[in-house]
């Protein structure tokens, strides 16, 4: 569990930078600098994370090496979506995502047009969100990457029910089910579970969403997953979405 020793975890790649930096080797500097941002975003640090990222995007430029410019393009985008500040998450995305289509690079595309589907569809743009979406979903198929698949379907089908749309809502979600119960992806079937409780939830289905929301509070505890986490957080959308209900 990283988040009850941080310190100790994140011990060995302070080292590894204070070596690299002391070798002058920029690429693995670059790399630990990557890594030790994705530690920190676990954690909930993300002003450290976004340093890390930042200075690991510098030393990538100043080696010319998109590979690593592109994943550091991504990593930022997406901490700067879940700081809330869109324009440069957006900005961010999209420089990664030209970065992985330059090289060719399908599966950090698949990445990113996730990480842009995430964005437009918490700035309101739910058409646009949607197209993201679409497009990595066919790229997952591509890739036959099932549980990537499986992810995006969830996505989908919490977008259609936000729009209403629950018929294609639930079609999506029995299809990533079935898909992240192949994976044995248990994070991922947690969430899709409670997409399902909003979907639920919005339709008026009331006892469904409660009984949903149930097993992904399950899911959730047995994860150790905290109420800043992408599962904490779509929990408390859906009792804030019952509460409403309720008290309406």
């Amino acid at each position: 569990d990283l988040s009850g020793r941080p310190d100790e975890v994140r011990g060995p790649y302070e080292a590894a930078l204070a070596v690299a930096r002391r070798c002058g080797d920029r690429r693995w500097e670059g790399s630990v600098l990557g890594n030790l941002g994705s530690h920190c975003a676990a954690l909930g640090q993300f002003n450290e994370a976004r340093s890390c990222y930042e200075e690991s995007l510098r030393i990538a430029r100043e080696l010319g090496d998109r590979q690593h410019e592109s994943n550091a393009l991504c990593n930022l985008g997406l901490v700067h979506f879940t700081q809330g500040d869109m324009v440069p998450a957006r900005e961010r995305s999209l420089a990664a995502l030209d970065a992985a289509r330059e090289m060719g690079h399908i599966q950090l595309e698949c990445v990113v047009l996730c990480n842009l589907g995430l964005i437009e569809e918490a700035a309101g743009q739910f058409d646009q969100a949607r197209i993201h979406f679409e497009s990595t979903l066919a790229l997952a198929r591509e890739l036959a990457d099932r549980r990537t698949e499986g992810q995006i379907l969830t996505y989908l089908g919490a977008l259609h029910a936000r729009q209403w749309r629950f018929e294609p809502a639930h079609r999506a979600l029995d299809a990533g089910e079935a898909l992240l119960q192949e994976m044995a992806d248990p994070p991922s079937l947690a969430l899709l579970r409670c997409a399902r409780a909003e979907a639920y939830a919005l339709a008026g289905a009331l006892e469904n969403a409660r009984a949903a929301l149930q097993t992904a509070e399950i899911h959730a505890a047995e994860l150790g997953a905290g109420p800043e986490s992408e599962l904490g957080t779509a929990m408390e959308r859906v009792r804030a979405l019952l509460a409403q209900s309720t008290t309406g």
